[in-house]
């Protein structure tokens, strides 16, 4: 290849690396927003409402997610029981073992 397609390679290698960059900032940015306007939301529901909430969260959340989400300032601690509750009409599925 002549010395001018290797800049140009260079060159569009280095804008879609600039692009990709600018796409994670924004997600970042989109992320950052979304929870702080649900923390929001948060403060300001029902008990009832957001206890139920914290409840879908943290049954839909790996357990090392659902744990951290456990600790959250804004749990209220009627989710406790709403998880129990749940746990007793809709068990867990089994989950298969390793062979």
């Amino acid at each position: 290849m002549s010395k001018k397609t290797d800049r140009l390679i260079e060159a569009l290698k280095a804008s879609a690396r600039q692009d990709g960059e600018k796409d994670a900032e924004t997600r970042a940015k989109i992320r950052a927003a979304m929870v702080k306007a649900l923390e929001q939301l948060l403060d300001q529901m029902p008990e009832q409402r957001a206890a139920e909430l914290f409840a879908d969260l943290e049954h839909i959340a790996p357990e090392s997610a659902a744990k951290l989400i456990r600790r959250h300032d804004l749990r209220p601690e009627g989710t406790d029981g709403i998880l129990a509750e749940r746990l007793k009409t809709q068990p867990l599925p089994e989950m298969p073992t390793a062979q």
